[in-house]
């Protein structure tokens, strides 16, 4: 998407500038192409082939990490060895990532994070929502949503946050194997 913003380029180019078998490039061009977020501006004949050229469709995308939508007990596992990797010590069990993902579909139902209804690439996992949105950091993007959800809450939507952060928090450190304060 990134090298489609400044130039248009054939499947093939695509290949050799990103170290991908050209097959591989074909599967993502056809599922962006499905998804509406790349196009063909134009058709060149190559000898006997005819090489496509491929453009995004808008100036910015912005992903939102936010509507990502786990599809699986290994999401939570995943997550509860990202936590490992991260210096935290937890114990990672099935138990325990369906404890997480139970307290965040909870959590995320009360911030009305709407989940995503489409997958882009079941392959290699790549799926999300994308929009224009003018050129933004997506960081501030995030922010914005969750400020956003947490501004539209009224008082008792609000303290269910809380205590489900507080659940979430206490759930965490519960499965830690080393000793918290």
């Amino acid at each position: 998407m990134f090298l489609l913003r400044d130039n248009e380029f054939t499947a093939k180019e695509l290949s050799t500038r990103l170290n991908m078998t050209p097959q591989n490039v074909y599967h993502h061009i056809r599922k962006l192409q499905d998804a509406g977020l790349i196009m063909v501006t134009e058709e060149r004949r190559s000898g006997h082939l005819i090489e496509s050229y491929y453009t995004v469709t808008a100036d910015t995308f912005i992903y939102n990490a936010d509507e990502m939508v786990e599809k699986s007990l290994q999401s939570f596992i995943d997550i509860l060895n990202g936590l490992n990797e991260m210096g935290i010590a937890v114990e990672v069990t099935e138990e325990n990532a369906n404890r997480l993902s139970e307290l965040h579909k909870r959590q995320s139902g009360l911030l009305n994070i709407p989940p995503t209804t489409y997958d882009i690439c079941s392959t290699c996992s790549f799926s999300g929502y994308f929009m224009k949105f003018g050129p933004m950091n997506p960081i501030l993007l995030n922010r914005i949503l969750h400020y956003t959800s947490l501004m539209n809450m009224n008082d008792e939507e609000f303290e269910k946050s809380l205590e489900l952060t507080r659940k979430l928090r206490q759930f965490l450190l519960s499965i830690t194997t080393q000793n918290h304060d």
